[in-house]
C-alpha cells in the first residue's frame, strides 16, 4: 500500500509525463503553423488558445478561492509573462531551424529551472547530486544531438 507521501509524488510524476507529452507535442505544432503564418502570429494563437482553455478548466476554483494573496498574483504574472515568452521563442526557433535542433535544446529548460530553484526558492527545493547528475547528462544529450551534422 502507498503511504500518503507517495502518493502526491506519483501523481506529480504523471502530471510532468502529461506535460512533457504536451511539449513535445507543441513542438511538433508549432512546425506545422510556422509554415503558414508568422511564427508571432502562430505563438499568440496558441496562447490565446492556452488560455481559453486554462480559463476553462479552472473556472470554477477562481470562483470559489479569492484567498491568494497579492503577492501570489505577482508571482502567477510573472510566470505567465515567462511562459509567453518560452512560446513566443519556441514559435521563432522552429521558423528558422528544424524541430530535431530546436526540441532538445529546449529540454535544457530543466538547468535554467534548477539555477532559479538555488536563487529564488532555495529553502523550498533542494538540490541533490542525483538531480545534478541528470541536469548534466541532459546537457550532454544536448551536445550529441547539436554536433550531428547531417540536421
Amino acid at each position: 500500500m502507498k503511504s500518503g507521501r507517495e502518493q502526491p509524488l506519483i501523481i506529480g510524476y504523471i502530471l510532468a509525463t502529461g506535460a512533457s507529452i504536451s511539449y513535445g507535442t507543441s513542438l511538433v505544432l508549432a512546425k506545422q503553423v510556422v509554415a503558414d503564418v508568422p511564427a508571432l502570429v502562430g505563438s499568440s494563437i496558441g496562447m490565446v488558445m492556452g488560455m481559453l482553455v486554462l480559463a476553462v478548466i479552472s473556472a470554477k476554483d477562481m470562483i470559489s478561492d479569492r484567498n491568494a494573496s497579492r503577492r501570489s498574483f505577482i508571482w502567477a504574472g510573472l510566470a505567465g509573462i515567462a511562459a509567453a515568452g518560452a512560446i513566443a521563442f519556441m514559435f521563432l526557433a522552429m521558423s528558422n531551424a528544424p524541430v530535431v535542433v530546436v526540441a532538445p535544446l529546449i529540454a535544457v529548460n530543466p538547468l535554467t529551472a534548477i539555477l532559479f530553484g538555488q536563487i529564488f526558492i532555495r529553502n523550498m527545493e533542494r538540490l541533490t547530486p542525483r538531480i545534478f547528475t541528470g541536469a548534466i547528462l541532459v546537457v550532454i544529450g544536448v551536445i550529441i544531438i547539436s554536433l550531428d551534422r547531417n540536421v
